[in-house]
């Protein structure tokens, strides 16, 4: 099962489902409780006498179905049972109640399947048999006894789902009982030898509606106090983080008990870091389920403020740099006697004391500031005057302090800090001069460094060309990094007409139908966008062509990134050669396929001179090639190594136009986890490019296919990372074929093709012209030609 899947259907179709589960499955006539959805039926559908929650899908395990005392399936294996389909319709049909659309990834591996589920049924059972086994064995007195000692009531350890463990082998048995294999056991269920004798209380690893292992406590004197199930992924996800999808403000405390306890007394969204630190993973996998905002609730700690506040200061970091700006800090009240947690605090003082917490709530910058102020004024006090020596050291924490703060919570520490200090000299004006003092200083002293060690590389190197590349590269990323020289100096009026004087008029497309709409602007990029085999590449590369004899003093590099230049050399031939071959066909043995291309291909393999029509063809595309006026490269460039090698050719010689085809095929030396933030990113830099080099760049970019519905004209909306390609190009032009269109079955097969049919190009976006004009051009897709519907308008026919 590809990961694709496995998060669609972990972070879309249950979170989804489960609003809809009395649609979804209208055999068991689902009811909502506060803890999820449950049926008087069992599985099979039928009716049971008198449990109302025979069969349940709860809040918890949102992808589950489980009747109490049968089996415990995920919804897409009940709906493989239920309707005996595979995997694939199984999703489907889930898929269909919600209107959701399955990802492209359909590849699916049955035995990863099989093992997936196997894992995700044996940890379940797990956790049943632990439950099971503190509500009914004597042996657990002792755990029942101490949970009771928490405050914890009967329903708080069952919402918790916390159990006890008699001893391993009991639990091995009984797994074996429910048909699990003894391979499988000995490889997910790896525990520790005082799990089952000192540490028997067991908490389930719960994080977005699955187990992913367990924590066992001790209730006696054995250290250390909690024992992990092996490999036990604790950064992957918050524990106790619901599966359910929507806005959340997740509230991170630090204990598995002090979540699960509030959780049981209905404050939702409360989660434990699972460690001494929350990861970035934890973070991007909340996000994915909803969360909008963080919480942070840390224990206080007598004596320890300080590695508090360095925990929150790098939680805070880490979720910052997730892209979420609305982070709160909680700060717990003394309750006396050592450490107040969460778990405490409800317990003594009852859950509307927590809420009362969480009521009180500030922004991180309010909390900084909150902390720096009564630290100052805990030491002026005790003089009972001003020190000067401590005002000074407050005002150098002030100033790194806000230098680094976003806005929102820069407002929030001056509120908090600097304006009832104002009588101490903290004035907005002093402050803001030595934040700029103590910036520039930084990045000259970072700036230095940083030049520092490169001299030393440098001068390490024997090839001096080699050298002199990497002290210009290495100046360019330490002024990147540091900011120094980004800034251009201050241009005068008449030096901008000037600049203005310079700029070429829009670059023609060689069209005359086109001409009157669109152009080519310098320094900007056009998107050509259309969607598989509606003819993109063919319409670039006629624009190629049109263009380069069009402006014939100019060169025009057209880089591929999806074919050899082998193959796109054979288009160019077959389009300057412009005739059907097909009466020639029979004159090769074996051709393999009947079409222009494979016939020019066995003709230059035989080296034959005989067909005017073909060396005419040939004879144009050498003109182009050897004078220079065309260029077609192949290379796997990056987009970083595509900038370089466009500033180096633009000072040689005089380009007209670069084509890159496209870019959904480009790459960049950045690493990017999705596709989405590397295509946006992709598209910045070749913008970036355009403004730099000041050419135009004519960019293919593929249409999303799956947002169409048949016969559907291209939109914006239809670009992958429509938002980033949409907003950096300076025109997108779509290019969309009818007839190829009608010829697609709904299985996606060709049932005919027509040799000549018309490529409609239209603009979905013009900055300096008309949005939404159309002209009709003809399309030889024999010969790979795009004409004028009058004829005229081609160069080389």
């Amino acid at each position: 099962m590809s990961k694709e899947i496995t998060d669609w259907i972990k972070y879309e179709l249950y979170p989804t489902l489960f609003e809809n589960i009395d649609t979804a499955l209208p055999e068991h006539n689902f009811k909502r409780y506060s803890g999820g959805w449950m049926s008087k039926t069992y599985l099979d559908g039928s009716p049971h006498k008198n449990r109302a929650d025979k069969t349940v899908i709860s809040k918890k395990t949102p992808g589950r179905i489980k009747e109490w005392g049968g089996d415990n399936l995920s919804l897409v294996d009940y709906i493989m049972r239920r309707d005996r389909v595979e995997f694939i319709q199984a999703l489907k049909t889930l898929a269909e109640v919600v209107r959701l659309q399955l990802p492209k990834d359909e590849q699916f591996n049955q035995e990863s399947y099989q093992r997936y589920k196997d894992q995700a049924t044996l940890l379940e059972d797990c956790n049943s048999y632990f439950i099971y086994c503190l509500e009914n064995s004597t042996g657990a007195d002792e755990v029942r006894a101490y949970l009771s000692s928490r405050g914890y009531s009967d329903e708080d350890v069952k919402a918790m789902e916390l159990g006890y463990i008699p001893n391993q082998d009991k639990l091995f048995k009984y797994l074996l009982s429910k048909g699990h294999r003894q391979s499988l056991i000995d490889e997910v269920v790896k525990l520790n030898k005082g799990i089952g004798s000192t540490h028997r209380l067991t908490i389930p690893y719960r994080s977005g509606g699955s187990v992913k292992g367990f924590k066992f406590r001790t209730t006696g004197d054995a250290t250390p106090k909690y024992l992990n199930s092996t490999g036990l992924d604790r950064l992957g996800g918050f524990f106790n983080l619901s599966g359910i999808k929507g806005d959340k403000d997740v509230i991170i405390v630090e204990g598995e008990l002090d979540s699960l306890s509030a959780t049981a007394r209905g404050v939702e969204n409360v989660v434990a870091t699972g460690g001494s630190s929350i990861s970035s993973d934890q973070v991007k996998d909340a996000i994915k389920r909803g969360a909008k905002s963080f919480t942070l609730c840390f224990d206080r700690e007598p004596g320890k403020e300080d590695e508090t506040a360095k925990v929150i200061s790098s939680a805070t970091k880490i979720i910052l740099g997730e892209g979420v700006n609305r982070v709160y800090i909680v700060t717990l009240p003394d309750l006396g006697g050592g450490k107040t947690d969460t778990d405490r605090l409800i317990k003594e003082s009852g859950v509307e004391a927590f809420r009362e917490a969480l009521s009180s709530r500030l922004t991180y910058g309010a909390y900084l500031g909150s902390k720096l102020l009564e630290e100052y004024l805990s030491k002026a006090n005790q003089s009972g005057e001003i020190d000067y020596k401590e005002r000074d050291l407050l005002r150098e924490k002030v100033v790194k302090t806000r230098s680094k703060l976003s806005a929102q919570d820069r407002i929030d520490f001056t509120i908090n800090l600097v304006k009832p200090l104002e009588a101490h000299g903290f004035t907005e004006a002093l402050l803001s001069e030595l934040e700029e003092n103590y910036k520039t200083a930084t990045e000259e002293a970072k700036r230095n460094k940083k030049v520092d060690e490169l001299i030393k590389t440098v001068a390490q190197l024997q090839d001096k060309g080699e050298a002199i590349k990497q002290l210009k590269d290495g100046l360019k990323n330490i002024d990147a990094t540091t900011g120094k020289g980004l800034l251009p100096p201050p241009m005068s009026f008449t030096t901008l007409l000037d600049e203005i004087a310079t700029l070429p008029p829009a670059y023609k497309t060689g069209y005359s139908s086109l001409d009157s709409f669109i152009g080519f602007t310098p320094g900007a990029v056009t998107l050509i966008a259309g969607r598989p085999s509606h003819g993109k590449t063919t319409f670039i590369f006629n624009l190629l062509l049109q263009m380069s004899n069009l402006y014939q003093d100019r060169s025009f590099y057209f880089f591929t990134y999806e074919e050899p230049v082998k193959n796109i050399s054979v288009k160019l031939l077959n389009r300057l050669i412009d005739t059907d071959l097909s009466g020639y066909f029979r004159e090769i043995k074996d051709l393999p396929k009947p079409t222009n291309y494979e016939f020019i291909k066995a003709y230059i393999r035989a080296r034959r001179k005989d067909i005017r029509q073909i060396e005419e063809g040939k004879r144009l595309l050498q003109e182009l090639i050897d004078s220079q006026r065309i260029r077609v490269i192949d290379r796997n460039y990056s987009v970083e190594e595509l900038s370089s090698l466009i500033a180096y050719l633009n000072k040689r010689e005089r380009i007209g136009a670069l084509f890159i085809d496209y870019i959904q095929r480009m790459r960049t030396e950045v690493n990017f986890r999705d596709t989405t933030p590397e295509i946006a990113y992709i598209s910045k830099q070749v913008l970036q490019i355009a403004k730099e080099s000041g050419l135009p760049i004519i960019l293919g970019a593929q249409l999303n296919r799956a947002t169409d519905t048949k016969g559907g004209k291209p939109k914006l909306e239809n670009l992958k990372a429509s938002g980033s390609l949409e907003e950096d190009a300076n025109t997108v032009i779509s290019v969309y074929c009818r007839a190829r269109e009608e010829e697609e079955t709904e299985s996606g097969e060709q049932s005919s093709k027509q040799r000549e049919v018309e490529l409609e190009i239209k603009t979905l976006k013009n900055r300096e012209g008309e949005v939404n004009t159309t002209e009709t051009l003809n399309w030889d897709r024999w010969n790979g030609v795009i004409k004028e519907r009058s004829g005229g308008s081609s160069y080389f026919k």
